[in-house]
């Protein structure tokens, strides 16, 4: 009895220093557990949900100085093993920037019980295992304890920021929908009286509550009775704003207090010493143009100044100086683009950086906020003020005349006296950005098939095959095709480093039983021409989300299958084109001499279906689907 009452006395001084922090975050243990269990959702009201959101809490708080604190509370109730994942827990933090405190941690069983999660098995580790000398962003690491079905875990931590960024600049997405039914969710936000929270929202009718503290604000948005989403294939991403609810907000009122800020971090930093000088007029010295300056100067940063992120002390966003970062040889992004700026200063040429948002397809520019931006580049003007060449460092197997990215994304360009634009980089350009294969396949009479391959990648479409076969060892390459059925006889590869030219890949080699043998007069060809008809769209009988269709880039692919002598087609699959907004594809076939011939020609752009236009896609898709199987099996016979 007196080791209980100890343990009731030690429980209530935890509640009561929790309390005091915040009457919202309280502990299932302060009240009656079994009434509080027994009113909780049941699984069989939500089967497709693995868990079920019963509260959550979050209270964000900025101070006069700059400083903030943040305290989260998260209570669920776990239903089966597809919600168990909810037990484990991460919280980032920055050493010496950032404290954090769990607050508590308790796992409550469907008998009542209370599991409090131990002091020691939290864990504080890197957040980077094996770059700690690059980082001081830890982690505090938990699981929760006796988690079964029908539990209930609460977790409840602060964050202090002693340190910010920038000051008086937060921004974030408040979810009112997820991959979890929430029965409530609350967020509080207090701001000094003179910064206003800024907020947009969409698919919802939730306002926040504004009251008046003082010489504070206080902002509380409430969420509650939200189904879980049960993703459909090809569904858009949650930050998608015509399909899910959500509200944005920010406190900034201008970019320009983000753009005259970071250009000053910048230009501290672009300083030579006179190795760096020397090295960087020796690098250009027999480069005649302009544009063999810059790549010879892209190629060596990209290629020779090893990324590595460095996330420490003020080097989250501040960056090295040049001349320190070419010494050692190694840097992140905003260090390899103060270089690469830096050399391009030395070389006479002009050039400026670009923070580049996390999230392009969803960047919102009317939104000002530090938090958008995840990178950063450079961009060379040309004469032509509205184009630019586009260098991302970090980027080794890039060419400096291509697209920095596979879709146009809006950047944010810095100019040096610090004021900014924003500019939309280029989109892939089927002349530049492309790959053309020609494979040729010389069958015998028992279906095997002697071929040579020649892959040809160009512009954008070469970095990750480029970087593909450049970090496989020799072996693993070989072992690319021959996962495909072929077993190699030789292969040459083109060249890793050149990133203006393309890259080649040519092989020959061997595949068995690529044609079906049925008698000595009849063989098939079975499969050889992939095509995604969009089956998991058309076998759907109901959808509630839109479509989402990822582009690929421009693809040229001719292939011919010679036959032994004797052998004709026995009906030659008519020309086909299928031409869409979102889809190009042309196919032509032709049987000459016992060679059958196909030239494909294909393209997908990214491009969002909603449900007002699904009929019609899925009309498309049928017919797809049609050809897709006229041309599954095609036989050859000798005549």
């Amino acid at each position: 009895m007196r080791i209980v009452r100890t343990v009731l006395i030690l429980l209530s001084l935890l509640v009561l220093s929790c309390s005091a922090v915040n009457p919202n975050i309280r502990s299932i243990s302060e009240g009656d557990v079994n009434l509080f269990l027994n009113k909780t959702p049941k699984a069989e009201e939500h089967p497709n949900a693995g868990a079920d959101l019963l509260y959550s809490y979050s209270y964000v708080e900025l101070y006069e100085d700059g400083t903030s604190i943040i305290r989260n509370l998260d209570r669920i109730k776990i239903f089966n093993e597809r919600g168990r994942n909810f037990a484990s827990k991460s919280i980032s933090y920055r050493e010496g920037y950032q404290k954090v405190k769990i607050l508590f941690a308790n796992t409550i069983k469907p008998d009542g019980k209370i599991i409090a999660l131990k002091s020691n098995d939290i864990y504080d580790s890197s957040e980077y295992a094996g770059y700690d000398f690059y980082t001081d962003i830890k982690v505090k690491r938990f699981t929760m304890p006796a988690v079964e079905d029908g539990c209930i875990i609460e977790i409840a931590y602060e964050i202090e920021n002693l340190k910010p960024v920038l000051s008086m600049d937060y921004a974030d997405i408040f979810f009112c929908q997820n991959l979890f039914p929430i029965e409530e969710d609350i967020l509080e936000i207090i701001l000094p009286a003179n910064t206003e929270l800024k907020y947009k929202k969409f698919k919802t009718n939730i306002t926040p509550q504004i009251t008046s503290l003082g010489n504070k604000k206080k902002y509380i948005f409430i969420n509650s009775k939200e189904k879980e989403i049960i993703p459909e294939s090809r569904m858009p991403s949650l930050l998608d704003r015509n399909t899910f609810s959500q509200i944005s907000f920010w406190t900034l009122n201008r970019w320009d207090l983000i753009s005259k800020w970071y250009i000053n971090l910048i230009k501290e930093q672009i300083k030579a010493n006179d190795e760096l000088l020397s090295f960087t007029k020796k690098l250009i010295a027999d480069k005649k143009t302009e544009e063999d300056k810059i790549n010879a100067i892209f190629n060596f940063v990209s290629q020779n100044i090893r990324y590595i992120a460095v996330l420490l002390g003020p080097y989250t966003h501040k960056p090295h100086v040049a001349f320190e970062i070419f010494e050692k040889r190694y840097g992140d992004c905003k260090d390899k683009t103060v270089l690469l700026l830096t050399m391009l200063r030395i070389a006479g040429i002009k050039a400026m950086p670009v923070l580049v948002p996390a999230n392009g397809k969803y960047f919102d520019d009317s939104i000002p906020s530090l938090n958008n931006f995840n990178h950063i580049i450079a961009a060379v003007p040309l004469k032509d003020k509205d184009k630019f060449f586009w260098l991302d460092a970090t980027n080794e197997v890039a060419s400096y005349d291509s697209p920095p990215f596979t879709l146009p994304t809006k950047v944010f360009l810095m100019n040096e006296d610090g004021s900014y634009r924003f500019v939309t980089t280029p989109a892939l350009n089927n002349k530049k950005d492309y790959y053309r294969s020609d494979i040729k396949y010389n069958i015998n009479s028992e279906g095997n098939a002697d071929i040579d391959y020649t892959y040809e990648f160009f512009g954008k479409a070469a970095e990750s095959i480029r970087y593909t076969f450049k970090y496989a060892p020799p072996e693993q390459r070989k072992k690319i095709f021959e996962n495909r059925g072929i077993e190699v006889k030789d292969l040459h590869l083109g060249s890793f480093t050149e990133t203006r030219s393309p890259f080649t890949i040519k092989l020959s080699g061997t595949v068995k039983n690529l044609a079906q043998v049925l008698d000595e007069e009849t063989m098939v060809l079975s499969n050889i021409l992939p095509l995604d008809s969009y089956r998991d769209i058309t076998a759907a009988s109901d959808r509630k989300y839109p479509i989402s269709i990822a582009q690929s880039v421009y693809a040229i692919e001719n292939s011919s299958y010679k036959f032994p002598a004797g052998f004709k087609i026995k009906r030659l699959p008519k020309d086909y084109i299928f031409e869409k907004s979102f889809r190009l594809r042309k196919e032509k076939y032709s049987f000459k001499k016992s060679t059958f011939q196909i030239s494909l020609e294909s393209k997908n752009e990214d491009q969002t279906i909603y449900l007002d236009k699904l009929d019609n896609f899925k009309k498309y898709a049928l017919e797809l689907q049609k050809h897709e199987t006229s041309i599954k099996n095609l036989i050859f016979e000798k005549k």
